[in-house]
Parts: C-alpha cells; sequence; structure tokens
C-alpha cells in the first residue's frame, strides 16, 4: 500500500533561499525541455488528411540534427519481415538515422550534463531532483500524445509561469531522512538542503518506508508530502454500493 503524508517545513533562512533558488532553476529547465519536445511534435507532424504517402514533409537530416546519432534507436524487434522473423533484435542501434526512433527521455537525461556546464548554478541542484524534471515533462508529453484506457488525452502542455510551478521531488529518500537535530527537534535530511525541521504532527506507521519526498510551495508556507509504503498490506478494496438487483438475490 502506498501512502502520502504531508509535513509543515520550518526552514532556515539560507535553507529557505536554496529550495526557493531550486525551485526557480527546475521551472526553466522544465520549459527549457517542455519546447524541445513540442518543437520536435510539431517538425515531424502532419494533418491526417494531407499526409504524404511517400516522401517526409521535413528532411530526416534536420529532424535529427540537434541528437547524437548514437541515441537514436532501432525498433524494438516487434516489427517482422515477410518470413514471420524480427527485423531488428531489442536493444540494435541502427547505423543511419533513417527508420530510426528517439527516447527523448535519455536523450534529455543525458544532456543535463552540458546543461551543469553552460549554466553553474545548476551544478547546486542535487541530480535527482533535477532528473525529476526531465521525468515530468515525459509524463507531460505521454499524457499529451499517448490516449488513455478511455481513449481521451490530455491537452497541449502549456509552459509554468512562476506561480504555476510549485514543487521539486527527491525520487530516492528512505526512513533515514527523518531524524532529529540536536535541539531534539524532527528534522527531515534533504540532500544538498539539509537538516531541514518540520512539524511531525503524524508518525509514519510502523512497518511502511519512505520512497520519495516532494518539496511543495503554498500559499503559507513550504511543505513536504512523503510517499510511504509497505508492501505487506494490501490496497484497500472499493466498497460495493447496495442495489435494488442485489437485495432481490438475499
Amino acid at each position: 500500500m502506498l501512502l502520502k503524508y504531508k509535513y509543515k517545513l520550518k526552514p532556515q533562512k539560507n535553507q529557505m533561499l536554496i529550495i526557493a533558488n531550486w525551485l526557480e532553476l527546475a521551472r526553466k529547465q522544465y520549459n527549457y525541455r517542455l519546447a524541445e519536445r513540442l518543437n520536435w511534435f510539431e517538425a515531424t507532424r502532419t494533418p491526417v488528411n494531407a499526409c504524404p504517402l511517400n516522401v517526409s514533409v521535413v528532411p530526416v537530416e534536420r529532424i535529427y540534427q540537434n541528437i547524437p546519432e548514437f541515441r537514436i534507436q532501432a525498433r524494438d524487434g516487434r516489427k517482422k519481415d515477410g518470413d514471420g522473423n524480427p527485423v531488428t533484435k531489442k536493444g540494435d542501434r541502427h547505423p543511419n538515422i533513417i527508420n530510426g526512433y528517439v527516447v527523448w527521455e535519455t536523450v534529455q537525461l543525458a544532456d543535463l550534463v552540458q546543461t551543469k556546464k553552460l549554466f553553474p548554478e545548476y551544478k547546486s541542484m542535487h541530480s535527482q531532483v533535477l532528473q525529476d524534471v526531465i521525468q515530468r515533462v515525459q509524463t507531460t508529453m505521454d499524457n499529451f500524445t499517448k490516449p488513455d484506457k478511455n481513449g481521451k488525452t490530455s491537452g497541449r502542455p502549456k509552459f509554468k509561469g512562476k506561480h504555476y510551478y510549485n514543487s521539486f521531488s527527491y525520487p530516492q529518500l528512505s526512513n533515514t531522512n527523518i531524524v532529529k537535530n540536536a535541539n531534539g527537534r524532527f528534522c527531515v535530511n534533504l540532500p544538498k538542503i539539509g537538516l531541514v525541521p518540520f512539524v511531525y504532527n503524524r508518525s509514519i506507521p510502523r512497518g511502511f518506508k519512505v520512497k520519495t519526498g516532494t518539496v511543495i510551495r503554498e500559499a503559507d508556507g513550504w511543505y513536504i508530502s512523503l510517499t510511504i509504503e509497505d508492501k505487506t498490506v494490501p490496497v484497500k478494496v472499493a466498497e460495493i454500493q447496495p442495489t435494488a438487483r442485489k437485495l432481490k438475490r438475499y
């Protein structure tokens, strides 16, 4: 079972500055990476009623111009030839960009190294926090391009203004991140930020393990939402609502 517990943070002034700065850097990175994905989407799409049958509207070389060739992968083996044999094996590297496809998440994650060289301020951020920004972009684009079980998709993703990007996440935390400081006050140990005091008004149930942590900005201050999990506890089953037809059986 997965649960989320939310606590009020009581950061010091220097910690508040770090958290606010990280949030702004994460917002800028989110907008930049989303722009990359949308530019790619617009460059490679064509209207359904005007799709060419034998040529590409955009030259293939232009489509892949900013992507290293080793990041362009072949299909995963599902495509088969006339004899039923897979054309490519899973994980094959395509020697040419033609008929290749791009795993954008891996491309953007690899580009974070270059981002830190061009913008040294990103070196102060924890690497997993920065990687989570790319994951958010990936989730946003998946919701936009891939239909859900009902066949519906989300609207076109929007860029985030300062008042619309209010959180960043640590994908990997544990119970050891919940400690007491020298004064006996409960703190959450956030990597590269330090021990941040918080109001521990709800104890974590025995057997549950802390998995992730999301720092959230709200009108009255900063909060942290901890995702906790205990695999031995079954997921709650939805209650069956009685109806007239069901009551007739008894």
